[in-house]
């Protein structure tokens, strides 16, 4: 009797914890998506109003990001850092993150704004928690479950109820913004997927810094920012910071958090909010909301609540273990 009361308290203290966790990976997700939203916004900004170079913005945000974060690391824990660069699996991980996650990512996302706008690019942006959850139900050989096949449903339709308004024929968007669009997509796959597994180990900071980092080094020689001519005020500055800390920096170590919490499909899912952030600043700027839109974050909400829910498929349970008398040795 004693042994199962002890049982029932491990298993409700364990699936307390599981709680615990989903409710602050579906946080720091939501705080990323706003964030991202934010550096959107700043984009935006930098590349249609002040005329910056989408090449130049989207290397320096990524350089100038990882610095900082392997800085702060470094600073923080400064042994996760060492472990991490000797490790060769894990840094393969990380760089691939950083290149084909983050740097792809983020210029694929300046580029598709330069192309059209902030809402086009995000949008196309979202079409990759749909490939996500393809890859993880390939990985694990399963079909999608119900939360996560009306999640896609709900998410897809709200991007969509936001972006046209419920007529597909009033988004056009040129050949080089879908094709960027895609790219992001791809990108968001990539650094969804690829630190979930390395960022518990060495840290979600260690990680995002040293990924960042390397990507900035790839696309530093291949952009070469030194070669533009750029005239940067204060609102200039205020906005690139916007874009580099606020946005990169913090925005996707947050996510990065997030993801190692809740996995990076749920994750992915959830970030779908910041469409709606994006539909409530051009509210502040002086556009007004409709019936669609309000019907697009309903749908885009409603798949946060879907997705924080721990999975009714993982079931904890504590069995006693039997303690066997040695046998005597003639």
């Amino acid at each position: 009797m004693i042994k199962r009361k002890k049982l029932h308290t491990q298993e409700r203290l364990t699936r307390r914890i599981v709680r615990r966790t989903t409710t602050r990976g579906t946080l720091l997700v939501i705080v990323a998506a706003l964030l991202w939203a934010t550096s959107g916004a700043c984009g935006q900004y930098l590349l249609n109003v002040r005329g910056f170079p989408p090449d130049w913005v989207a290397s320096t945000r990524i350089l100038a990001s990882g610095f900082v974060l392997t800085v702060i690391a470094c600073i923080k824990n400064f042994s996760a850092v060492k472990q991490l660069l000797r490790t060769p699996k894990d840094m393969l991980i990380t760089a691939a993150y950083g290149v084909f996650g983050m740097m792809l990512a983020q210029y694929a996302f300046l580029q598709a704004i330069n192309a059209s706008d902030s809402a086009t690019a995000t949008v196309l942006q979202y079409l990759g928690p749909i490939f996500i959850i393809v890859l993880v139900c390939i990985r694990h050989l399963r079909l999608p479950t119900i939360g996560e096949a009306v999640s896609i449903f709900l998410a897809v339709g709200g991007v969509f109820l936001i972006s046209t308004h419920g007529n597909i024929h009033s988004l056009q968007i040129s050949k080089p913004a879908l094709i960027w669009g895609l790219l992001t997509a791809v990108g968001m796959v990539f650094f969804s997927v690829l630190p979930t597994r390395i960022a518990p180990k060495y840290g979600s900071i260690t990680v995002a810094g040293i990924g960042m980092f390397c990507g900035g080094l790839v696309e530093l020689f291949i952009v070469r920012p030194w070669q533009y001519e750029v005239s940067i005020d204060f609102k200039a500055l205020l906005a690139w910071l916007g874009v580099s800390i606020v946005g990169t920096a913090v925005g996707y170590t947050l996510y990065m958090q997030g993801g190692a919490d809740i996995g990076p499909s749920k994750a992915s899912m959830i970030a779908s909010i910041e469409p709606v952030t994006a539909a409530l600043y051009n509210m502040i700027i002086g556009t007004p909301l409709v019936g669609w839109d309000y019907a697009g974050m309903a749908c885009i909400i409603t798949t946060i609540f879907i997705l924080s829910i721990p999975s009714k498929q993982i079931k904890i349970s504590f069995h006693p273990i039997k303690k066997t008398k040695p046998r005597r040795v003639a």
